[in-house]
């Protein structure tokens, strides 16, 4: 078994395609990985999105040895709406992102459309 987690992101939506950067924390052997909602951010463009990868790394790199980060591109419908990500890290090391949208009782679940223009760091914590 890998570590999994939900994470709920309630927010106004103007544009119907968003960027959200996750970063998730594992230890060395990803028995345990660790992420919250002020570890996903959201970003109107693909650029913004992968310009704050970097800084991000950094900004969390105290919570784990090993960091994944990753830009997945989201459509959404312009109102207020609950976003799921749905995440895991496989034992040896795979991030997987699903995402599913909530809206007015109902759901759709989708396979994160991961950004193919940069692969998710994977990087030691600073000693």
């Amino acid at each position: 078994m890998f570590p999994t987690a939900n994470l709920s992101l309630r927010k106004f939506f103007m544009n119907t395609l968003i960027f959200i950067l996750l970063v998730v924390s594992c230890t060395d052997d990803f028995n345990s990985c660790y992420s919250n909602n002020t570890m996903a951010t959201i970003y109107p463009t693909a650029e913004a999105c992968e310009q704050a990868m970097i800084p991000s790394i950094k900004k969390f790199a105290s919570y784990g040895q090993q960091i994944f980060a990753q830009c997945t591109k989201l459509y959404t419908i312009p109102h207020r709406q609950e976003i799921n990500l749905i995440w895991s890290v496989t034992n040896q090391g795979n991030f997987l992102l699903q995402s599913q949208n909530i809206s007015h009782n109902m759901s759709t679940e989708n396979e994160a459309d991961v950004l193919t223009t940069s692969s998710p760091p994977l990087l030691p914590s600073p000693s």
